[in-house]
């Protein structure tokens, strides 16, 4: 990285339009949609490290980037109800739009069932629920033959955690153990002890990602607060988590290194103003739009052009569809939306 061409975001007057979160968060969703099809045809997703598929890594970013952000509008305005109405803002909208469709409109025009069938079918009405946070991913007669058979959009697992991670912000705030931030910094840490000793996969052999997605959205919340003091000295605070997550590593503590190191790199280059990295964002911010609309996207391109299109060509296809209709979310569904989140009173 070429540190003259970047600028600390405290050196901005908008600290969140002039950042290079934006292109973080489509680059990850881009990366989850990749990884992705290699599933969706019958393929081994790529590993990062050895620890998680790229569309995990992927996801791991966006939970430590919500972590930072969603920590700054608490303490921006730390207000219960206004906060939850800014998060239900930013989530159901397009996540609304999206399920609907996706079950009366896709799912109508793909299904191998009479369409009357398909309408009064049980689990169209059950796709729904995906709206209630009861996660549901086949529709009837929907995707049967695909490479990947019957998933309509296996993205959406992790909309649950992501919002629960908002209520535990929510109610910490609640109760005012958000009011002194050394109370919440210690609160973190040890949930962070509890984790490395009871609920890390170094130690269970297996990834409890609720436990592990909910520890990168809480680093980030701990990094928002620490940002005063790692902004002083940003290299020294990289070397000594890259440091110790090498010792970690060494060890045999592979997912605890990650944790170490990751979220500090990740915001550290997001809360950056990098030249042209920057305005990636100017034409809106179509990542939760990607993520939301990917799956089904290329689960769509796959049933119809599956195999003759090939891998790179039905990616390039979907990739396309998704990009398109995600800037179409963001501009038609979600920019809107987020006008209507409260002002701090």
């Amino acid at each position: 990285m070429n540190y003259k061409n970047t600028q600390p975001i405290s050196a901005m007057k908008n600290e969140y339009s002039l950042n290079n979160f934006d292109c973080i968060r489509i680059a990850a969703a881009l990366a989850v949609m990749v990884s992705h099809h290699y599933a969706l045809t019958a393929q081994v997703e790529p590993s990062f490290l050895g620890l998680h598929s790229w569309g995990g890594a992927a996801v791991i970013v966006f939970f430590v980037i919500s972590g930072y952000l969603v920590t700054s509008s608490w303490y921006n305005d730390p207000n219960a109800l206004r906060f939850a109405q800014r998060r239900i803002l930013r989530i159901w909208p397009a996540l609304t739009v999206v399920v609907v469709v996706t079950a009366y409109g896709l799912g109508a025009w793909v299904t191998s069932l009479p369409l009357m069938e398909y309408w009064k079918h049980r689990a169209t009405l059950d796709y729904l629920l995906n709206l209630k946070l009861n996660v549901h991913y086949v529709l009837p007669g929907v995707f049967e033959s695909n490479p990947y058979p019957r998933g309509v959009n296996g993205s959406l697992w992790t909309i649950p955690l992501e919002v629960r991670c908002y209520v535990v912000m929510a109610l910490a705030g609640l109760l005012g153990l958000l009011k002194f931030r050394n109370i919440w910094l210690l609160l973190i840490t040890a949930y962070m002890f509890w984790l490395m000793a009871k609920g890390n996969a170094d130690v269970t052999g297996k990834v409890n990602y609720g436990r592990e997605l909910g520890a990168f959205f809480l680093a980030g919340s701990a990094l928002y607060l620490l940002q005063p003091r790692w902004e002083r000295s940003p290299l020294i605070w990289i070397l000594a988590s890259l440091a110790g997550a090498a010792a970690l590593w060494i060890g045999g503590w592979r997912y605890a290194a990650l944790l170490l190191a990751l979220p500090l790199l990740v915001l550290y280059v997001g809360t950056r103003s990098t030249p042209v990295i920057r305005r990636i964002g100017r034409w809106g911010d179509p990542s939760y739009g990607i993520y939301l609309i990917a799956f089904p996207a290329q689960q769509a391109v796959l049933h119809f052009f599956w195999p003759e299109l090939g891998f790179t060509g039905t990616l390039a296809m979907a990739t396309a569809i998704t990009v398109a209709l995600a800037y179409a979310s963001w501009h038609g569904v979600e920019k809107i939306a987020l006008r209507l989140k409260p002002r701090r009173q």
